[in-house]
């Protein structure tokens, strides 16, 4: 049974959201995905939070006063974070050896180094997702 976890990333302060996604899906994960090799998950769907640029209207957000999320519900505040990716492994077997190599101190060293390149590491969170039910139009 697949094993899936939602991640959300947030930039590294002084970072625009066009170089965090440039830095983030054409350097890091190419980088990673080689390292990890068989520890990479099966999929991994990198969803990004979309932003316009000039000053706030509604809300308040010290994250990102000039470049606001498009929300329809909720608060500024509420959506500081840049991306959220689905990460599917073959299941839960697979996601700890991953999470076991991950955590080895030269892998997490060579990791934490090129994520401070992008990344506001502190603000990284991570949730196991339950059962997934998906509809399709008819």
């Amino acid at each position: 049974m697949p094993y899936t976890t939602l991640v959300f990333l947030s930039r590294k302060p002084g970072t625009t959201p066009e170089e965090f996604r440039n830095y983030y899906a054409g350097s890091h994960m190419p980088w990673f995905r080689e390292l990890a090799g068989s520890h990479f998950p099966v999929r991994h769907i990198q969803r990004y939070i979309h932003r316009t640029e000039g000053p706030i209207n509604y809300g308040n957000t010290q994250r990102n006063p000039s470049t606001p999320a498009t929300i329809f519900f909720g608060s500024q505040a509420e959506f500081d974070y840049d991306v959220v990716v689905t990460l599917e492994y073959k299941d839960a077997a697979h996601f700890e050896a991953s999470y076991k190599f991950i955590q080895q101190p030269d892998i997490a060293a060579k990791v934490a180094a090129d994520e401070e390149r992008f990344l506001d590491r502190g603000r990284t969170r991570c949730v196991v997702l339950g059962e997934i039910i998906e509809m399709t139009a008819p």
